[in-house]
Formats: structure tokens, sequence, C-alpha cells
């Protein structure tokens, strides 16, 4: 079952849904035999591509292609790769990452329809002919905030945002040398100012207090408590997640996708879903260098596949593709209809976001940082 799509909280703004320009499906010829495909991606996806590229060089268009990679936080790679870094194909957290590159001059400012020209899927399409969970074009993956805790979730952790500032007490000793102590849950989330993965979290933070009830005065002061009782702020999502599996905090905020992979490879922790969340939307992009190398377009269209997209579904990643959803809905927690609605982000939404919420100098996060020290 996917997401509820009813609209009834909003996040400061109307948030529009892409539209889909008009194009026609023109065939990816590789030719692709010892060519290199450059992918540059957001660091939570470093495994999935391994894995991915080499289901690729198992076909015939993918036979013989190589690739070189860089992952990182994605603010970072979007940077580097504005500034000269190679890149064919880049998957980054969220769409203004995009947006930069084409503002840059790297990515085509049409970059959303190659998922219909390049890739085969029309998100355009409706009802019974519908081929995508949600209408948005260029969307890889889907996934959602989550909060991560040790096996057992001794600390009893629930499911509310609001529960996560509330202060829980333990006591020692006993009879006259009874203490009892007030404690805060220590949180980790990634750096807003490096990270995709942290702006997802924060937006998800505000709207799941918005979702409470709070007025915006009241959410913004949750956030400040969020944040104040934020004890590491890594670079990127997948570092986030590692010094929390090396000790650090109580809870993890995190990309679903991340957290299921650390479940199934073991470690000691486990997943809460909140009771309010929003969908994750993560872009992938050719960019003018890729479009112009036939292997990079034969990889764009094998990642909009049914093999693709299966392949992102049995490691925890939502596929976008309908047909796979289907047979992958099982797999994954559903959300009921009290769970906050999903929310699309176009690239315009989420520049009203970055400006509301991450502006250096004005942003509502940045300015709470700046207060807590």
């Amino acid at each position: 079952m996917k997401f509820p799509r009813s609209l009834a909280i909003r996040i400061a703004l109307p948030l529009v849904l892409a539209t889909l320009p008009i194009a026609s499906l023109v065939p990816v010829s590789a030719q692709a035999s010892g060519s290199t495909v450059n992918v540059v991606g957001y660091s939570v996806v470093k495994t999935i591509f391994s894995k991915l590229e080499t289901a690729f060089q198992a076909t015939s268009a993918g036979s013989g292609v190589n690739f070189s990679n860089s992952f990182g936080a994605s603010d970072t790679q979007t940077n580097n790769v504005a500034n000269g870094q190679s890149a064919d194909l880049v998957n980054l957290s969220y769409t203004p990452n995009i947006g930069q590159l084409v503002t840059a001059g790297k990515v085509p400012s049409d970059w959303a329809s190659q998922e219909f020209s390049l890739g085969g899927v029309n998100v355009a399409l409706t009802g019974s002919r519908q081929q995508t969970t949600y209408p948005t074009p260029g969307i890889l993956t889907d996934s959602a905030v989550v909060f991560v805790v040790r096996a057992g979730n001794p600390l009893k952790i629930g499911t509310s945002w609001l529960n996560l500032v509330k202060p829980y007490t333990t006591t020692s000793g006993s009879g006259k040398t009874k203490v009892t102590t007030k404690h805060t849950y220590g949180i980790v989330t990634p750096n807003p100012t490096t990270s995709g993965s942290a702006r997802w979290n924060l937006i998800a933070a505000y709207a799941g207090a918005i979702g409470a009830g709070d007025s915006s005065s009241k959410a913004q002061s949750y956030l400040k408590s969020l944040l104040t009782d934020t004890v590491a702020q890594p670079v990127s999502g997948s570092a986030a997640l590692a010094a929390f599996l090396g000790g650090t905090g109580d809870v993890l905020l995190s990309y679903e996708d991340d957290a299921l992979a650390a479940v199934a490879a073991g470690d000691a922790v486990q997943i809460i879903y909140p009771s309010k969340t929003i969908l994750i939307e993560n872009p992938v992009a050719l960019t003018k260098t890729g479009l112009s190398n036939p292997a990079a377009k034969a990889f764009y269209s094998f990642l909009f596949s049914t093999a693709g997209q299966t392949i992102l579904a049995q490691n925890g990643f939502r596929p976008v593709l309908k047909s796979v959803w289907k047979t992958a809905a099982g797999s994954f927690h559903s959300f009921g209809a009290s769970a906050m609605p999903i929310t699309t982000f176009d690239p315009s939404g989420w520049t009203v976001l970055n400006g509301q919420f991450f502006d250096p100098s004005s942003g509502i996060v940045s300015q709470l940082e700046q207060s807590i020290g």
C-alpha cells in the first residue's frame, strides 16, 4: 500500500506538482563497449549503485561499460560537479541540487523529461494507464524520514515527533539513596549545510509538529528544542548512520532505505516509523556530457527499467515504477490514512523551503542554530 495522497497539512506554502514536458521517446542505442560512465551521487546510494552497475554490465547494453563513482554529502557533491568534477549521471538528495547544476550549465533545464524520453516512463499517465507511483518526473526512488533506535528500543521511544524532545527519567539506588534523574534523548541528524538528508529530516520534523496541532511559532520552538538536543551533525546521511552505529546518540533521523540497509546488515538497531512523515523524492539526471555518452544514456534507461527498479526495491528503496511497486509494496511499511499526506516538492517549492528554513542569514533553521550556539 502506498502513502496516502490527500493533502491535509501544508508546509508554509502551496507545493505544486511538477509537470512533464511533452516529448517523443528516443531509442537508447549504446555502442557502449569500453565506455566509462561517471556517476556522482549522495552518500546513501553508494552500495546500491554498485549493485545496479554490476547488473547493467551483465546486459547486452552494458557489456564492456566501466564506471567511475563518487558519492558523498549531496550539497558537497553538487558543488563539486558545478565546479568541474566529471559527471555523466547525477543522483542527488533533492531537486534544488539538480537546479543548481542547471544554473551552472552542467544539466539541461528539461532534465526531468529524461525519464520519459530516455527512460521510457511517462509520469503523466493516470488511471489504469498510470506508470509511476507518484506524478513527479525525474525521480529515481522514493523514501521517507524515519527514527532509528537501539535494538529493542530500550528507551521506549515512540512514534510522535513531539516526544523526541520530552525528557525521560531513570532511577538509581533504593530507599534513602534512591535518585531520579531527568535526561533528554540525544538526536543524531546530518548537517543541513552539507546534507540533503538533514534538510528532509528537519522539514519533516517541522511538519510533524504542525501535524500534531502546533502553530508555526510552536513548531519553530519545537525545532529549536530538537536542535538543542542534537548531539551530532555529521556531514552526510551515511556518516550520521555510522556515528549512530558507533554509539553516538539515542535516536537517528534517517532515510528509510539507509535504515533498512542497516537492519538487513544485522546492525543492532530497529526502525520506528513516525506517526507523521513525508515522502522523500530523490532525483536523477544525465548531465550534458552524459547525454553525449551512449553508455550513460543506456544506464539511465536501465535505472528506470523493471530490472533496475526491482533491484532498488529489493534493497529498501521505494521504486517509482508502479508495476514494480505492486509487487514490492508488501516489503515496506504501510502508511495509513492518519500519516502525513505525501507532499511532492517541485524545484520552485524547494527553492521557497530552502530560503525559508536554510538561508544562511534568515532561514528558520539557520537562525535557530545560531541562537543555540
